[in-house]
């Protein structure tokens, strides 16, 4: 995930399956410590999931927009 207004690399870089489960286990010490930032990096999170085809890592509490299901 890009850096916001930053030409470096940002966290969260997924390139494979193991990338893929850090990240996911990751979403709770993102800062800023909203849900509004949790709800952004779970949405690019599961934009690459799709692309790697390795959607079934992703937990089943989680929606397609990114927030969680209750």
């Amino acid at each position: 995930m890009p850096a916001p207004d930053q030409d470096r690399p940002g966290r969260f870089q997924i390139r494979n399956r193991a990338d893929l489960e850090n990240a996911i286990r990751a979403v709770g010490r993102v800062r800023p410590n909203t849900e509004e930032a949790r709800v952004k990096v779970r949405r690019f999170i599961l934009k690459r999931a799709r692309e790697l085809n390795l959607t079934s890592l992703i937990p089943s509490n989680w929606a397609a927009d990114g927030s969680l299901k209750s």
